[in-house]
């Protein structure tokens, strides 16, 4: 059953001036390709003929929406890394038959859609009204109903966990987006009118993000002096040769698990690495703040506290090194100044500290302080982390 489509893609040879989503999509693609240096993360299928596409709705038995039938022609078919958006026509028909564990005929993207159905499949809260039949009857009915919930669909994206965006090709919803739970008794909920208002806001979201990513981040090159392994966490201690400064950071590693007591090749006394750091408020981490008048004292890392110890006093010295660790996991209170807000918002709350001692900034995240300005001055405790670019032996 899955070769149904196998040998209808065939080259033809170049369709008629694009549209004007197609001309907006590709002026987003090359600027989303321009904030890259090497390799760039969104990859596409080539695109398909018109005729390969004729040949796919008529083994399918219905047109495709307009907006995405241009995008299959003028784009390319599909995402060619996973989680991407969108899935090709070949990877769609094989996330289709995964999620219902079945395989399926070609003509089942043109059998009706029904919001109702699909809701009685995978909606927990939802009423079934037919609670009178017996065990035997009420399975094959929910298997029936399983079966039908997605037909009438296209699979645009997986999104893990049983999450799926798929595209409606036929009666009064075609064209439109629907976001569908298949297994924790969510069930679906709209999130756009057409494959072209959501995959520009997509892309519009992944350059936004980007952005803010290169806005962002300040690396920066520093030694390990010595490591301390905790399973997938570790908190390296490390030199930062410019200006000279020794300090720890908390870094989680999922990919490479070691015990204290234990070795671990990834990240070794003497490696080199480029980081940058940040402060997360989360609840197993909480990060308080304090505003500090322009003459408040820096930390001496030289004379570190107790975590049950007050912050150390204010003696109207500006100079010197503003970070101090105070704790075992990396806890530590810094003191720098707000120097410049972020132009990108993605909706995080985020703004970069500059530590004087450090001469880094440190991203603070999740932290809502009111009257934000370029000019504070912040002290701020809590778990300092960092993001490793490249380790070097």
């Amino acid at each position: 059953m899955r070769n149904h489509f196998k040998g209808l893609f065939r080259k033809n040879a170049e369709p008629p001036q694009p549209s004007e989503f197609i001309q907006t999509v590709n002026k987003l693609l090359d600027e989303y390709k321009g904030l890259y240096q090497g390799e760039f993360p969104y990859v596409l299928h080539e695109r398909l003929s018109e005729i390969q596409v004729e040949q796919f709705e008529a083994a399918a038995g219905t047109p495709l929406p307009q907006d995405y039938r241009d995008f299959l022609i003028y784009i390319g078919d599909g995402a060619a890394k996973k989680r991407q958006f969108p899935l090709s026509l070949s990877h769609a028909k094989a996330c289709l038959e995964y999620c219902l564990q079945e395989e399926t005929e070609p003509d089942y993207i043109s059998r009706p859609f029904s919001a109702d159905s699909c809701n009685r499949a995978f909606h927990e809260d939802y009423e079934d009204g037919d609670s009178d039949m017996d065990e035997d009857a009420a399975d094959e009915h929910y298997n029936r109903l399983y079966s039908e919930a997605l037909q009438g669909t296209i699979t645009l994206h997986h999104d893990g966990c049983g999450y799926y965006i798929v595209m409606i090709v036929t009666g009064e919803l075609a064209g439109q987006l629907y976001y569908i739970d298949t297994c924790h008794g969510q069930g679906i909920r709209k999130v756009s009118d057409s494959f072209a208002e959501y995959y520009l806001k997509w892309l519009e979201r992944r350059i936004l993000e980007r952005r803010a990513e290169l806005e962002r981040n300040d690396p920066f090159d520093c030694v390990i002096t010595k490591v301390k392994l905790g399973g997938n966490v570790r908190d390296l201690t490390v030199k930062k040769a410019e200006p000279p400064f020794e300090f720890q950071f908390e870094y989680f590693c999922p990919g490479d698990f070691a015990l204290e007591g234990g070795h671990t090749e990834l990240t070794q006394v003497h490696d080199r690495l480029v980081v940058s750091l940040y402060m997360e408020d989360r609840s197993f981490s909480p990060v308080a703040y304090k505003k500090l008048e322009e003459s408040a004292s820096p930390v001496s890392p030289a004379s570190p506290v107790s975590p049950a110890s007050p912050a150390p006093p204010e003696t109207g010295n500006s100079s010197g090194p503003t970070m101090n660790l105070i704790g075992d996991r990396s806890e530590h209170i810094v003191i720098g100044q707000v120097r410049r807000l972020f132009k990108y918002d993605t909706g995080e709350l985020a703004f970069p500290l500059y530590v004087e001692g450090l001469e880094q900034e440190i991203l603070i995240r999740g932290l809502d302080i009111p009257d934000l300005a370029v000019g504070d001055r912040l002290q701020i405790q809590g778990r300092l982390c960092g993001e490793v670019y490249r380790i070097q032996r």
